[in-house]
């Protein structure tokens, strides 16, 4: 197959298993209002920097172009966010932030196959650039039950 073709079909596919929704869980967490590029500010590469793995080429779909992302943690973690195949085999890692404004926000997602490997299982360092909210923290800062 051609590159071309090879892209055509990846990014129809991605396109049928992608949503610009945020990750619905036990937890509860709504849709986010926040951008893609602020969520993963200095974490989303051209395609054509020297510096992409092409294991870390995602479509973003609200930006209508590929990008690619740092390493395969930032990738685990937006693929469990946006990719509705992928959402039942992940959880909340990091901490689930509660805003007024914004609902619930999970700052990591992992996957659930690697949960005994992860130290700590939950409450882990933020993948995500957090909200602003006018230099506030948020409401409520919970974990995950797992």
């Amino acid at each position: 197959l051609s590159s071309m073709s090879t892209m055509t079909t990846l990014s129809f596919l991605l396109s049928v298993f992608t949503s610009s929704s945020s990750f619905p869980s036990s937890s509860s967490l709504s849709h986010s209002p926040i951008s893609v590029s602020q969520l993963y500010a200095g974490k989303m590469l051209l395609t054509s920097d020297s510096a992409c793995d092409s294991e870390n080429i995602v479509l973003i779909q609200k930006l209508g172009t590929w990008r690619c992302l740092v390493n395969l943690e930032v990738t685990r973690d937006y693929n469990c966010r946006y990719n509705v195949a992928e959402r039942p085999s992940c959880y909340c890692c990091g901490e689930l932030h509660t805003y007024i404004e914004l609902g619930t926000l999970c700052t990591k997602f992992c996957k659930r196959e690697d949960m005994k490997n992860q130290q700590p299982r939950v409450g882990q360092q933020p993948i995500i650039e957090l909200p602003f909210n006018w230099g506030e923290g948020p409401d409520r800062v919970e974990l995950e039950e797992v």
